[in-house]
């Protein structure tokens, strides 16, 4: 898993927006840490595809897997320093920081698949 200890803020998948009341699909799921300042880890040995600030999602990390998998970490609140673009990363080594919640994403090839199912298979 991308934290040591966590819950899930938001599933993946259709929910019904509580202000709006329109059903909406999450591509992704939010989890919330245990603890603040939490590391945050890279779940498959990958390579390092994108990694910089970004407008709507603050900080973030992409890491291309073999089998057409993408791992998106969002909202960092730091990037790890030896993170850069085209560097292998291994499993488990740190990406980032988060104060509390990370947005967590994975797709394989054109399709966004479940990240708690890539989590608990590993």
């Amino acid at each position: 898993a991308p934290l040591d200890s966590f819950t899930v803020k938001q599933k993946f998948g259709n929910y019904v927006d509580p202000v709006y009341n329109l059903k909406i699909f999450n591509e992704n799921v939010v989890l919330r840490s245990n603890k603040s300042d939490a590391v945050v880890k890279n779940v498959l040995d990958g390579k390092i595809v994108f990694a910089k600030d970004t407008s709507m999602l603050a900080r973030v990390v992409i890491v291309e897997h073999d089998n057409g998998i993408h791992t998106i970490y969002a909202h960092l609140d730091k990037i790890a320093p030896n993170i850069k673009v085209g560097k292998n990363i291994k499993k488990g080594a740190v990406v980032g920081r988060i104060k509390n919640d990370l947005t967590f994403e994975v797709t394989q090839k054109n399709f966004h698949i479940n990240p708690l199912e890539l989590i608990s298979l590993n």
